[in-house]
């Protein structure tokens, strides 16, 4: 995947996360994904990558064109990819947000048993 020049996710589900599209923004790798559920809020569109029409795949085939005719364009996208990961998906973000996490259930918790 490192040396790809983008990687495409043409899902027709309503992914409720989008692994392959962490691990292409790890790689700093952009990505063109289907505009559909949780893969057009992580895809930024025209920052870490490219949207596109679900099950349209005359869509699909101008943005894969679009991208290979844009080699520079693509390569900013994909370093604000791996900027992203390392702001929202590395493991540093991801342990506060779990801790987070613990803490609100622990406080929500709490409440319940004082009452």
């Amino acid at each position: 995947m490192k040396g790809s020049r983008f990687v495409v996710v043409p899902s027709e589900w309503y992914e409720t996360f989008g692994r392959v599209i962490i691990e292409a923004y790890a790689c700093g790798v952009p990505v063109i994904a289907a505009r559909l559920g949780a893969m057009a809020e992580i895809v930024e569109d025209g920052k870490t990558g490219l949207h596109f029409a679900a099950g349209d795949a005359e869509d699909l085939a101008n943005k894969v064109l679009w991208a290979w005719q844009h080699g520079e364009e693509m390569q900013a996208m994909g370093s604000r990819a791996r900027e992203m990961f390392l702001a929202k998906y590395s493991p540093e973000p991801n342990y506060r947000l779990l801790a987070e996490a613990y803490e609100q259930a622990i406080l929500w918790a709490s409440r319940g048993k004082r009452e």
